[in-house]
């Protein structure tokens, strides 16, 4: 008589890990994080990147990028021009993104009137406009990082050519991508997708790549 194939029955936890699983798997945000560590394994060990994103996954793509980093103990400094850092800290919070070893430079708390944060690792620069005072605050941050790795986020550069002209923006787009090489860190600068913008071409020429994800 043939063998009855026995059907082994999946416990209520068997089948509640498995959907659980299924659903990180699904998750936006674990689609993004499969994007990020294949953009970066893509890389070389040191680049300047101009990282192009959506508008609707913007705010998620950059919290998962520090992500990326603070999950591989590397240090950085990330620059934030348009979401105030109260602001940026709690949605990382709730995201359960640990990131002790992240200066953050804020842009545009000041200009909007918002609360500030105190702490050694925070830094403010009294609005998008002030350039050179952005570039001076990056570059303090940049003296308190001893690592040999590190990264330097810029976000974002759709927000600054709305304070500044693009001719003013290009200029310290070269000019951090410059100070980022030679502090010989990962250098990405944010941008929200837009194949008509004519400032993505002169920007592109002092990244090692423009890259859309």
């Amino acid at each position: 008589m043939p063998k009855e194939k026995i059907k082994k029955k999946m416990s209520k936890q068997q089948i509640a890990n498995e959907t659980e699983a299924l659903m990180e798997l699904l998750s936006p945000t674990r689609s993004i994080d499969l994007r990020i560590q294949k953009t970066f394994e893509e890389l070389p060990e040191k680049f300047i990147i101009l990282l192009l994103e959506k508008l609707k996954e913007y705010a998620l793509v950059n919290a998962r990028l520090i992500k990326h980093f603070c999950d591989n103990n590397v240090p950085g400094i990330y620059v934030s021009t348009n979401k105030p850092l109260e602001v940026l800290l709690d949605s990382l919070e709730r995201q359960n993104i640990k990131c002790k070893n992240v200066f953050f430079v804020d842009a545009i708390t000041r200009m909007s009137g918002e609360d500030t944060v105190t702490g050694p690792n925070y830094a403010y620069v009294d609005s998008p406009k002030n350039l050179i005072d952005l570039s001076v605050a990056i570059e303090t941050a940049a003296t308190k990082i001893k690592s040999k790795e590190k990264f330097v986020i810029v976000d974002s550069l759709s927000t600054l050519l709305v304070y500044n002209k693009p001719g003013i923006v290009e200029k310290f787009v070269h000019s951090i991508a410059g100070k980022a090489r030679a502090w010989k860190a990962k250098g990405i600068f944010l941008m929200v997708e837009n194949k008509q913008d004519k400032v993505i071409k002169t920007i592109a020429q002092f990244c090692d790549q423009t890259i859309e994800i």
